[in-house]
C-alpha cells in the first residue's frame, strides 16, 4: 500500500500492510518547537525552516528530512491567516504566525477576541474573556471574525491539488478553529460557561450557535477550495478531563451535541473526506454519540484517563471508529527506559493493528 491507501484502509477498518504513522498531520499530532530543536540536535540536522502550525501551542511542522525518517504517511494543509485590517493596531494571532521570540507574559488576541498570555512553552486563554459579562444583546454586537476573508485561502487550492496529484500521502485538512464548546469556554471563561450549561441554557445555546456558525463559515471557505482533494478533515473540541467529561453525558446530548451534529453534517455536505475529531481526556461516555453524528476517527486515545483502556475501546468500538494517535500514557513515557517504551509500542500494535482502525 502507499500512504494514502494505508490511511484510508485503517479508517475503513481494513487491516493495513503496516500501521500508518502521522507526524505533523495536525497541530494535535505533531511536535513542539522545543522538542523539535532537541530532535534536530540529536539527529545532527543543522537546518531550519519549519512552519509554525499553531502559534499558541508553539508546535511546528517538522522538516521533510524528519518526516521521511519517521516514514510519516500524512501531509497537512490549512487555512492561512486572514488579511489584516489596516485600521487595527492590535496584534491578532490567526492560523499562522510565530510567537517563539516573544517573552513570557506577552499578551495577544485571537480572532474571536480572547486575550491569551504566553507561558514558558505555550499560551493560555486566561488574559481576558471578552464575553464573560455578556448578555444576549452583547452576542449580537460582538465583532465575530469574517470566515470568508480572502487571505485565508490564498494559494490553498493550488497547494492541495499539487499534493494530491504529485504525492501519494494522505492529505489532512488541519484543525483551524476551536470547536463550538471549546471556543465558548475561551470567550465566556471556563467557570462562567460551565455555569451557563447548568443554569442558563438559553445563553449557552445562543453562544454555541454563534461559534458554530463561524466554524461552519471557516469550513465552507476551506472546503469550497479543497474539498475534492483532501482525505481527512480534522476538527478539535476538547471535552475531556483525566476523570471524565467536563460535563455530564446528558448535558452533552441536550446542549452541545446538536451543534456538533450541525457542524459535521455541513462538513459532510462539502466533501467525501473522512471526519476526524480531537478531544483530550476521557470521552468514553460519549463515543457512541460521536459515532452517531458521523465521526470517523477520534484523536487521541489518552489511556491514562478514566475508561480509556485500549483493549476495552478496541473491543467495544473498534469496528465503528478509528483511533488516531495515543494509546500510550504520555504522562509516564518521560520516566520510562527505551526498552520499556519499545515493549509498550509492541503491546499497543498487537492490540490495535488487527482489523485496522488505528493510526500511530
Amino acid at each position: 500500500m502507499n500512504s494514502r491507501e494505508r490511511v484510508l484502509a485503517v479508517i475503513n477498518h481494513q487491516e493495513p500492510d503496516k500501521v500508518p504513522i502521522d507526524l505533523g498531520g495536525t497541530i494535535a499530532s505533531t511536535i513542539t518547537h522545543v522538542a523539535n530543536e532537541k530532535l534536530k540536535k540529536y539527529l545532527k540536522i543543522d537546518k531550519s525552516g519549519e512552519i509554525v502550525t499553531q502559534p499558541w501551542l508553539e508546535v511546528v511542522l517538522p522538516l521533510k528530512e524528519i518526516l521521511d525518517l519517521f516514514e510519516a504517511d500524512c501531509r497537512t494543509v490549512r487555512l492561512k491567516s486572514p488579511t489584516p485590517d489596516p485600521g487595527s493596531s492590535q496584534e491578532v494571532a490567526g492560523y499562522s504566525g510565530d510567537l517563539r521570540d516573544k517573552p513570557q507574559g506577552y499578551t495577544f488576541l485571537d480572532e474571536m477576541g480572547t486575550t491569551w498570555i504566553k507561558g514558558e512553552y505555550d499560551c493560555s486563554p486566561v488574559g481576558g474573556y471578552p464575553l464573560v459579562n455578556a448578555n444576549l444583546e452583547d452576542l449580537e454586537k460582538h465583532p465575530w471574525p469574517d470566515p470568508y476573508n480572502p487571505g485565508r485561502v490564498e494559494g490553498l487550492r493550488e497547494e492541495t491539488k499539487e499534493l494530491h496529484e504529485k504525492t501519494d500521502y494522505a492529505i489532512l485538512s488541519d484543525i483551524m478553529c476551536g470547536g463550538p464548546y471549546e471556543n465558548s469556554l475561551w470567550l465566556r471563561g471556563f467557570e462562567q460557561f460551565l455555569s451557563d450549561l447548568a443554569y442558563d441554557n438559553k445563553f449557552a445555546h445562543s453562544l454555541l450557535e454563534k461559534v458554530t456558525d463561524v466554524d461552519i463559515g471557516l469550513w465552507d471557505a476551506q472546503l469550497s477550495q479543497i474539498g475534492d482533494y483532501v482525505d481527512v478533515v480534522c476538527q478539535g473540541d476538547d471535552m475531556g478531563m483525566q476523570s471524565g467529561l467536563q460535563f455530564s453525558p446528558q448535558t452533552y446530548r441536550k446542549i452541545i451535541k446538536p451543534y456538533h451534529k450541525k457542524l459535521f453534517s455541513f462538513i459532510r455536505s462539502k466533501t467525501n473526506a473522512k471526519i476526524w475529531l480531537h478531544s483530550c481526556g476521557s470521552v468514553y461516555d460519549i463515543i457512541p454519540d460521536l459515532i452517531e453524528i458521523g465521526i470517523d476517527a477520534l484523536n487521541p486515545v489518552q489511556v491514562g484517563a478514566k475508561n480509556m483502556d485500549l483493549k476495552k475501546l478496541k473491543k467495544e468500538y473498534g469496528k465503528d471508529i478509528c483511533f488516531w494517535g495515543g494509546g500510550f500514557d504520555v504522562q509516564k513515557i518521560p520516566f520510562m527506559s527505551l526498552e520499556e517504551i519499545n515493549e509498550e509500542v509492541k503491546k499497543v500494535f498487537e492490540i490495535m493493528k488487527p482489523g485496522g482502525g488505528y493510526v500511530f
